[in-house]
């Protein structure tokens, strides 16, 4: 919610500077343009994250699928051999 809020904030700006004619100083701009970079940061460590845990649990997903396979395996070759010692 803060991040939309920032967003708000720029546009409100934005607005206030090209249509209401604002002043808008270089020392402004610089601290609009740092914020950007936050905002800009924080969304990729936030993307990056989801990424990894998306990653983590389809490796999780693929492991169990791989255990039940190699059960059921064993349990066809136990099969088997008490087939074959009968």
């Amino acid at each position: 919610m803060n991040v939309a809020g920032v967003v708000k904030d720029w546009l409100l700006i934005a607005f206030s500077w090209s249509v209401i004619k604002d002043t808008v100083t270089p020392l402004n701009l610089f601290g609009y343009g740092l914020a950007f970079l936050g905002v800009a940061y924080y969304n990729h460590c936030k993307l990056q994250a989801l990424k990894a845990k998306d990653a983590q649990k389809k490796v999780q997903e693929s492991d169990e699928e791989a255990g039940k396979l190699l059960e059921q395996r064993e349990s066809e070759v136990t099969g088997k051999r008490n087939d074959t010692q009968d």
